[in-house]
Parts: C-alpha cells; structure tokens; sequence
C-alpha cells in the first residue's frame, strides 16, 4: 500500500506542471520584436515593484532589454489579474523623460530609453502590444 501510495505522489508531481496555466508559462517578451533583438530578459524582482504596483494585484511582471543599431530600450510588463487594474496603472503613472507607458488587456507596460526618441518608443510599444496575447 505504501509503494502505491509513493507512486501515486510522484506521478501526481511529475503530471502537475502540466495542469497549470499555458498562459502563464508563455513568453510575454520575444527575442525578437520587428528589427530590435533581445539582449536580455528577467522577472522584475518583488522589491522593485512600487507600492501602486503591488496595491493593484500585480500576478507577475517580467523586463526584457532591446536592442537595434545601437540603440537599447528597456521594457518592463507588469501583468494583473484584470485589465482595468492594467489600464488604470497608466492612468496613474507619471510621465518621466525617456519613458512612456502603455496597457494592453491586462498587461502594464513601460518602455524606457536614454538614446531613443518618444517615435522610436511608441513603435516599440505597438510591437509588445502586438505580440501580446490575451
């Protein structure tokens, strides 16, 4: 009974990860976006999300560095659990030079730049927004 029991947990632990949400597995950033190529791409760790971030329910949020012709922006999607938790973070947020901020569905999405003009981060902007999938 012991064995059968044993076997049960382990086949019930191999088979959870497939039981869970596709969605949340998927790659919210890609390597590539249009011309720009992702250099690097990592989770936002907890501590760096603000206050208004975490009030809102922020499920995860990931940043993704871009670059083409040797320009780099930066791209950082917060990801809520409704979208007008996500709509509502861009009403809230504060315009900063070098920065926009955009939301599509349930993501909040900032995109920022010391080089790139605001054109540049727009098109970056429609790039994510249109990679995302709801």
């Amino acid at each position: 009974m012991k064995l059968v029991s044993a076997v049960l947990c382990l086949l019930l632990a191999l088979l959870a990860p497939g039981c869970s949400n596709p969605s949340e597995n998927l790659e919210t950033l890609p390597m590539i976006l249009g011309e720009w190529r992702r250099t690097a791409v990592e989770n936002i760790p907890a501590e760096e999300h603000t206050q208004e971030l975490k009030r809102m329910g922020i499920k995860r949020s990931r940043r993704a560095f871009y670059e083409k012709n040797g320009e780099r922006v930066d791209v950082s999607i917060y990801q809520y659990g409704a979208s007008a938790a996500a709509f509502e973070m861009v009403q809230k947020w504060r315009p900063q030079p070098g920065s926009i901020a955009t939301s599509k569905g349930t993501y909040f999405i900032v995109l920022s730049s010391k080089t790139a003009p605001a054109t540049t981060l727009n098109a970056v902007a429609s790039l994510v927004e249109g990679n995302l999938r709801e």
